[in-house]
C-alpha cells in the first residue's frame, strides 16, 4: 500500500481535539469526535492491506494479528505499567479497585464493556479514570477479531456479495446507534454493535480505491469535496458537545468528513498540502502514543486537585504529553515494529506473557479491599474522617438494603417499594417519600429523628419524577399514605410531568409536601468542599492542632458559599415551579432542606462534625453520620411541624 502522508496528518486532526477536549478547553466541546475520525482511518488502512493481500493470494490471519500486536501492545503495556505506581499512591480504595478492574479489562480488550457498566463517558467521575480512553481500543480489537475472518471466508463469493453484506451490517449498526443514542446512550457510546458502522465507512473507502476504474481525477472537484470533509470535521469539533445524541446520525458529520478527505484529498489539493505538512505528519506519527498518555496524565492531575486545573497547567501538560508521546514512539513503538529486531515468535510470546501477567496480577489484586493499608488512606483516618466518598455513598444505602433484604436496592425499580411497609394497626401518620436518591437521604434523616418517629410511619418509593407511573399510584404504601412527600434533586425533564403528578396526588386525597432541591456545594471529582478545607487544615496545621474552632470555620465557609454562590439556572426554575404549586393548591406544603442544613443565626451550614465526620459525600447527599446529625437538627428546628 502506497504511503499517504496526509493520512498521518489526518491522525493529527483526530488526536489534538481529543486531548484538548479532555484538557477542559471548552472551545473544543466536540473534541471527542476525534475518536470517530480514528475509527474511519483504522477501517480504511487495515482493510486496504487485507484487500491487497487477498487479491495476491497471500493473506494470512497470523500475519494480520502479528501486525496488530506490534502496533498496539508494546506501548499500551508500557503506559499501563506506568500508571500503576501513581494509582497506588493517589487513588482511594474504591477507585483503586476500579483501576485494578480496568487493568484486567484492558488486558482482555473488554474495557468498553467495563466502562459502559460503570459510568457515562461525560460524567465527572468518568474523566478521573486513568484508562477510560482504552474503550476505543477495545472496540477496534473486538471488530478485528471478526472482520478479517469474515473477509477471508467470504472473499471467494465475490466483492459484490461482500459489499452488499457489509452495507446491510452498516445500516443495522447505524440504526442501532441512532436508537441507542436516545434510549441507551451509555451503551451506544461504548459498544461495538453501535460503533461498528464507523469502521465500515473506512472499509468502504478501501473498497473504493480497490476498484479497477480510476479514482476521481478532477482537481477542482477533489478540492471542493476534501474541503467539505475538513469543514465537517471542524464543525463537529467546535459545534458539538456532550448534549448531542451520540453516536447516531450526528456521528455521520465527522465520519463522512473523514471519508471525504480520505477519498478526495489527492495530491495537489489544498487539504492534501496542509495535512502533509511536517508538523501535522509528525503529530500523526506519534498520535497513538499521545492518545494513550493523555488520559492517565489528566486523570491523576485532576484526581489530586480540588478545583479544575488552570488553563496554564493544562497547556503545560499537553506539551508534556507531546514529549512523552515522542519518546514512547521513538523507543517503544518503532523498535517493536521492526521485524529484524523482534521476531514474530518474540512478539507473540512476550505479548502472551505480559498479558497473562496483567490478568493474573489484576485478578489477584481485585480480591483485595482496595489496599486500605496504603499510606494515602491510612494517614487520612483521623477521628471519624473518611476520605473515600464513594464508600460513604455506598454506605448511605445500607439501612434500606437491610430493610428490604435486597443488596441491590437503589434509586428506582425496587420490588420492595411495591410491597406494604406501613402497619395498618399503627395510628401514627403514614408518610410516603417519593423521589430519587435524595428520597433515600430523607428516609435516613427522618428515621434518625426521635420526634418524627414518634409521630410518623415512614416509607419510600424510589423513582425519578419524570418516570412516575401507575407502579407508584397502585402501590399499597401510596394507597394507605396520609402524606406524600416528593424529595428529589429535580431535573428539567421533571417539569414536564410535575404538575400532573401533584394533581394526581391531590385528587387522591393526599396531603402533599414538595421538598426543594438541596443547595449544591462545590465538589470536584471525588472530593467535597469539606474534604478540600479539612485537608488544608491537615496540611497546614497537622492533625494534633485541629480544634473545634477550625471545624466551625469549615462550616462557616459552607455558609458563605451558600449565600454567595448562585445556584444553577434549572435549580432556580424548579424551585420557582414548586413555589407556584404551593400558591395554586392549598393542600401543597413546601419544605426546604437548607433550613436544617444551615443555621442562619450562627452563620454556618453543617458539613463536618467536631469528631470529623463528614455530613455529605458529594454536592448534597447525606452520609449515614449526616443523616443522624440532621435527624437531630430537624427535631431542634421542628422541620415537619406543618405536617
Amino acid at each position: 500500500m502506497k504511503y499517504r502522508p496526509e493520512i498521518d496528518g489526518l491522525r493529527a486532526l483526530a488526536v489534538v481535539p481529543v486531548i484538548l477536549f479532555h484538557a477542559g478547553f471548552h472551545s473544543f466541546s466536540g473534541g471527542f469526535v476525534g475518536v470517530d475520525v480514528f475509527f474511519v482511518i483504522s477501517g480504511y488502512l487495515i482493510t486496504s492491506i487485507i484487500l491487497a493481500e487477498l487479491e495476491d493470494g497471500r493473506f494470512s490471519i497470523v500475519n494480520f494479528y502479528e501486525r496488530r500486536a506490534r502496533r498496539i501492545l508494546p506501548v499500551l503495556f508500557f503506559v499501563m505499567a506506568a500508571c500503576f505506581p501513581f494509582a497506588w499512591f493517589y487513588l482511594m480504595p474504591v477507585d483503586m479497585k476500579d483501576f485494578i478492574q480496568s487493568l484486567l479489562a484492558v488486558s482482555t480488550f473488554s474495557s468498553n464493556i467495563l466502562f459502559w457498566l460503570e459510568s457515562d463517558y461525560f460524567d465527572t467521575a468518568a474523566e478521573l479514570k486513568p484508562l477510560l480512553h482504552t474503550w476505543s481500543l477495545a472496540v477496534e480489537e473486538q471488530y478485528y477479531i471478526f472482520f478479517p475472518l469474515f473477509l477471508m471466508f467470504t472473499w471467494r463469493m465475490g466483492k459484490a456479495w461482500v459489499l452488499a453484506t457489509l452495507v446491510l451490517i452498516f445500516l443495522v449498526s447505524l440504526g442501532m446507534g441512532q436508537w441507542g443514542a436516545y434510549h441507551s446512550p451509555t451503551a451506544a457510546f461504548y459498544l461495538l454493535p453501535t460503533r461498528g458502522w464507523e469502521l465500515l465507512i473506512g472499509v468502504f473507502a478501501a473498497f473504493y480505491f480497490n476498484r479497477q476504474v480510476p479514482v476521481l481525477t478532477n482537481v477542482w472537484l477533489n478540492n471542493l469535496l476534501s474541503l467539505a470533509g475538513l469543514s465537517l470535521i471542524g464543525f463537529s469539533i467546535f459545534a458539538f458537545d456532550e448534549t448531542v445524541p451520540f453516536p447516531g446520525v450526528f456521528a455521520l458529520v465527522p465520519t463522512v468528513g473523514t471519508l471525504l478527505i480520505i477519498l478526495f484529498a489527492q495530491q495537489g489539493t489544498l487539504v492534501n498540502r496542509m495535512l502533509s505538512l511536517k508538523l501535522f505528519v509528525g503529530i500523526g506519527l506519534i498520535s497513538y502514543s499521545a492518545y494513550l498518555w493523555h488520559q492517565p496524565i489528566f486523570a491523576f492531575v485532576k484526581y489530586t486537585s480540588f478545583t479544575e486545573p488552570s488553563a496554564e497547567l493544562m497547556i503545560s501538560l499537553c506539551m508534556g504529553i507531546g514529549l512523552l508521546a515522542y519518546l514512547s514512539w521513538r523507543f517503544v513503538e518503532k523498535p517493536f515494529r521492526n521485524k529484524s529486531v523482534y521476531s514474530r515468535q518474540f512478539i507473540f510470546t512476550s505479548s502472551a506473557v505480559v498479558t497473562m501477567a496483567f490478568i493474573s496480577t489484576a485478578g489477584i489484586l481485585n480480591l483485595s479491599d482496595g489496599f486500605k493499608s496504603r499510606d494515602i488512606y491510612a494517614r487520612s483516618m483521623i477521628g471519624g474522617y473518611q476520605p473515600d466518598n464513594r464508600e460513604l455513598g455506598a454506605d448511605s444505602w445500607r439501612y434500606l438494603r437491610e430493610l428490604s433484604g435486597d443488596e441491590n436496592y437503589g434509586v428506582e425499580q425496587n420490588r420492595y417499594d411495591r410491597t406494604l411497609w406501613f402497619d395498618e394497626s399503627d395510628k401514627r401518620i403514614r408518610l410516603l417519600l417519593v423521589g430519587n436518591s435524595h428520597s433515600k437521604d430523607m428516609f435516613n434523616v427522618l428515621t434518625s429523628s426521635e420526634m418524627t418517629m414518634s409521630q410518623f410511619q415512614v416509607a419510600r418509593f424510589g423513582a425519578e419524577i419524570s418516570n412516575i407511573d401507575d407502579n407508584l399510584f397502585e402501590s399499597p404504601n401510596y394507597r394507605l399514605a396520609d402524606v406524600v412527600m416528593f424529595v428529589s434533586q429535580y431535573k428539567p425533564m421533571d417539569l414536564d410531568v410535575f404538575g400532573q403528578v401533584i394533581e394526581r396526588a391531590i385528587s387522591d386525597g393526599k396531603r402533599t409536601a414538595l421538598v426543594k432541591n438541596i443547595y449544591e456545594f462545590e465538589e470536584f471529582g471525588q472530593r467535597t468542599y469539606a474534604d478540600f478545607l479539612f485537608n488544608l487544615l491537615l496540611k497546614n496545621d497537622g492533625a494534633e492542632n485541629i480544634s473545634s474552632g477550625d471545624i466551625h470555620k469549615i462550616n462557616q465557609k459552607h455558609f458563605e458559599q451558600f449565600l454567595e454562590r448562585d445556584p444553577s439556572q434549572y435549580r432556580k426554575q424548579i424551585n420557582t415551579e414548586i413555589n407556584t404549586m404551593a400558591l395554586k393548591y392549598d393542600q401543597v406544603l413546601v419544605l426546604d432542606r437548607m433550613d436544617y442544613v444551615c443555621d442562619r443565626p450562627k452563620e454556618v451550614c453543617y458539613a463536618i462534625t467536631d469528631s470529623y465526620h463528614k455530613l455529605f459525600y458529594d454536592y448534597g447527599h447525606h452520609t449515614v453520620e449526616g443523616a443522624k446529625f440532621f435527624g437531630s437538627r430537624i427535631d431542634s428546628v421542628n422541620w415537619l411541624m406543618a405536617l
